[in-house]
């Protein structure tokens, strides 16, 4: 028996150059535990609206592991949350989610993300964040795309977040482009 037949999400998968984002496995997600465990961001800086990565190590996985199963238990066709790992060649390199409430009436996905601190600086978040996108606008008509990271970040940072997504992603109803003409996600 396959578990895509059922929950066609653990079928589903992005490839861009380097990077292949896929629906996780319950062993997936002990493997995106270790990683979060091995640290995201400095500890003195909360880049998150929820500080998950502050709990203490002895149950962070445990609620790290009920979010996510609380995403496919709570999964609606108008009230959905998507969490893809993402791997770099063999490796689990971070988590890139996709969220929308009543996507069919305002086509509008939120994202969020994180990327463990050995794969940081090499820009595997932008383009993790292009192939969600790319599946958004290109696979799934979005109209419009929001970030959490966005809303966290220096304005100095913000500005350059904006001009980079810019040149491979769109957030405007009137600008939607291909995100991954750039990278070639498929």
């Amino acid at each position: 028996m396959s578990l895509d037949r059922d929950w066609p999400l653990f079928g589903l998968w992005i490839k861009t150059p380097r990077l292949t984002l896929s629906y996780p496995t319950d062993a997936d997600l002990g493997t995106l535990n270790a990683l979060a465990n091995q640290g995201i961001h400095d500890p003195d800086v909360m880049p998150f609206d929820a500080p998950w990565t502050d709990e203490p190590p002895e149950i962070r996985p445990q609620h790290s592991l009920q979010f996510y199963w609380g995403t496919r238990a709570n999964w609606k066709p108008t009230n959905w949350h998507l969490t893809m790992m993402v791997k770099e060649g063999d490796a689990v390199v971070g988590a890139q989610g996709m969220l929308a409430t009543d996507f069919a009436v305002k086509r509008q996905v939120g994202t969020g993300s994180w990327v463990g601190q050995g794969y940081q600086g090499r820009g595997v978040g932008k383009e993790m964040r292009a192939a969600i996108l790319h599946l958004a606008f290109a696979g799934l008509g979005a109209g419009r795309a929001s970030s959490a990271a966005l809303r966290t970040m220096s304005h100095r940072s913000r500005s350059r977040a904006r001009l980079a997504t810019s040149r491979t992603a769109t957030t405007s109803v009137h600008r939607v482009a291909n995100p991954c003409a750039r990278s070639g996600c498929s």
